[in-house]
């Protein structure tokens, strides 16, 4: 490994030494309006250059859109150390293509043809393969399909099979699925393409956590509030076909559990679940996600491989990202401080 890349590892540190603070949160959960967070936001050193172009009244929309311009603006910033021209860092531009796509042909599944024109996600263009402005154009699932071939998206073929197999759009749960398990497979192959030992298994290790906390809280989202929609089978079908701790064996009997309840129960039980896990629904999806930061959290402070500190980066930006947006529809909705509060990872 070049020295240079090496230098990605102080370089993300530093940045997320300038996050958002548990004091800041809670300062900004105290605020009365979203004007009063979006000045606090506008100020604060993490995020001053990006979102200094906030209205005196924003919307949550606008806040989000410059949250993901100010991550990727970071991760342009760490992979300028990247020196060996290796593939890997190229994983964070599929997930964004991916949510664009997804973001795009949502808005078909719920019958909205036309989109806005702050759907065009400016920071992406020239970044993602596909045409973002020739992506808000189109007015159907075909022609968004379209658009992927053209500009040969990696993830034209899943659309074409879906397509096939579901032209209305009844199962956008599925589709959503499939195209996450194909960039999950792209990021793996470039993991295996660049990696080997404990760096490949470090860097590994962090995807399939969050993949197995991605699987654990869609089971027990459906199982809390779409009882009875799905079957068994059906239910597969949404998960994502990769194992970190919990074995087979033990997502069977995950997916089998006939109640929530019965679900907590179950995985409570297994080694690696802290024994203070909640045995509420609501309170259970934050303490997973609470375990997946703390993971993350330990592997940009200690690992050895800039690219899985870049990786660790990314997600923790993400997760701050999440934690803003939740401060913002609280204060908007005059949720007290306190249930804002065990609405974030931190």
């Amino acid at each position: 490994m070049e020295n240079g890349t090496q230098a990605i590892i102080p370089k993300a540190r530093g940045m997320y030494a300038k996050r958002l603070s548990n004091a800041e949160y809670e300062e900004m959960m105290r605020r009365r309006t979203v004007p009063e967070v979006a000045a606090i936001l506008r100020r604060h050193p993490y995020f001053e250059r990006s979102l200094a172009t906030l209205t005196s009244d924003p919307h949550r929309g606008q806040i989000e859109e410059l949250l993901n311009r100010d991550i990727f603006k970071k991760y342009e910033e760490l992979i300028h150390y990247d020196f060996e021209g290796d593939s890997f860092s190229e994983y964070y531009v599929d997930e964004c293509e991916v949510d664009e796509l997804l973001r795009r042909i949502y808005l078909f599944s719920i019958g909205i043809p036309q989109a806005q024109p702050s759907m065009v996600s400016e920071h992406l263009v020239g970044h993602v393969r596909i045409d973002l402005y020739a992506l808000a154009e189109v007015t159907s699932f075909e022609e968004a399909v379209e658009v992927a071939k053209k500009y040969h998206s990696p993830y034209y073929r899943v659309l074409q099979e879906h397509y096939n197999q579901d032209p209305a759009l009844k199962d956008f749960p599925l589709l959503e699925a499939r195209m996450w398990n194909e960039y999950y497979r792209l990021l793996f192959k470039r993991i295996d393409d660049n990696f080997s030992g404990r760096e490949k298994q470090q860097v590994s290790r962090l995807f399939l956590q969050q993949i197995e906390s991605y699987n654990v809280e869609l089971l027990l989202r459906v199982k809390t509030f779409f009882p009875q929609v799905y079957e068994e089978e059906e239910l597969r079908g949404l998960l994502q076909p990769y194992r970190y701790r919990i074995s087979r064996v033990q997502m069977n009997k995950l997916i089998k559990a006939p109640t929530p309840e019965a679900f907590i129960q179950y995985y409570r039980q297994l080694p690696f679940v802290p024994s203070l896990i909640s045995s509420k629904p609501d309170e259970f999806m934050l303490t997973t996600d609470q375990h997946l930061f703390l993971f993350t959290q330990r592997v940009l402070r200690m690992s050895a491989s800039p690219f899985a500190v870049l990786a660790a980066f990314l997600l923790l930006a993400k997760l701050q990202k999440d934690n803003v947006v939740n401060i913002i529809e609280g204060v908007r909705y005059k949720m007290p401080p306190e249930e804002i509060g065990a609405l974030l990872r931190r």
